[in-house]
């Protein structure tokens, strides 16, 4: 049995696995019904999908940072649970072949009402910082990018995308996308919002001019000051980043491909959304 720190009252991992199959395998059959989107129906296929997505959403729980050791551990330690599972290879294509499912799932968690306060920030995803960042690299879709002085952000020049979340006073991500590193935040930010949100949306600085309650700059006019419990719930998208890192390890690991990228994030962004769903963080 794993030595972490287990979310959700430190459950047992059997009972994490039961948690969330239930869970997912409800999901997915809801969806599917709808006509939300088709599953593959292959013959003769090992496991289902729910068992696979539970897998891994586990082993997102329990900090597990490499998705092919714990895929291992899982074969051999819990093979009661999982008695006919597939090849290693063809459970990490599922994986990224459940972006989408991953990020709807995540998305369709949190609990918004009229009074719900969000906050709005974004954060850079590093596939390589310093001297290396000028190099040229095989993900046409990234780009060079600076990092902020302030928060859970990376300082100076990075390569890679900056990921622009939108969360609700709970901590939970309610919208979210990924851009290439040298976005500015203010196009991602009209383009995540609804229209008419704006002022129930907490921003920093950079978001002056998108509608939402930014901190005011020194030099403005008429600046509209923020009070205290403002700046406490705005720390609550740093606090949300800071977790989405030590716990889910969401900084790049050596990902090739924007597809890989997106199915990265999306799946971490779910475990993070699911945990708090059940209490666990």
């Amino acid at each position: 049995m794993p030595t972490k720190l287990l979310p959700l009252q430190q459950v047992s991992v059997e009972d994490l696995f039961l948690l969330a199959y239930v869970y997912i395998d409800d999901y997915l059959k809801a969806a599917v019904h709808s006509g939300l989107f088709t599953l593959p129906n292959e013959p003769h296929q090992k496991a289902t999908y729910a068992e696979l997505m539970t897998i891994a959403l586990v082993g997102e729980w329990l900090g597990e940072a490499s998705q092919e050791k714990w895929y291992q551990q899982v074969q051999t330690t819990y093979r009661p649970l999982f008695p006919r599972l597939p090849d290693r290879t063809r459970y990490l294509r599922i994986q990224l072949n459940f972006e989408t499912i991953y990020a709807d799932l995540a998305l369709r968690l949190p609990h918004v009402d009229d009074e719900t306060v969000y906050v709005i920030d974004s954060k850079p995803l590093v596939y390589c910082a310093g001297t290396r960042f000028a190099r040229p690299r095989a993900m046409s879709e990234a780009a060079s990018g600076r990092g902020g002085n302030g928060g859970y952000s990376v300082k100076g020049r990075f390569y890679g995308y900056k990921l622009h979340a939108i969360i609700d006073d709970h901590g939970m991500v309610v919208r979210f996308a990924i851009a290439a590193g040298n976005e500015s935040d203010p196009p991602l930010a009209r383009a995540l919002l609804e229209e008419g949100e704006g002022e129930l949306v907490l921003g920093d600085r950079g978001y002056q001019g998108c509608g939402v309650y930014a901190q005011p700059r020194s030099n403005m006019k008429n600046p509209r000051p923020w009070w205290g419990a403002m700046r406490w719930v705005r720390k609550t998208i740093e606090s949300v980043f800071s977790r989405l890192d030590r716990t889910f390890h969401l900084m790049l690991p050596q990902l090739n491909s924007f597809r890989s990228v997106r199915a990265h994030v999306c799946r971490k962004i779910a475990a993070h959304n699911l945990a708090l769903f059940f209490g666990g963080l």
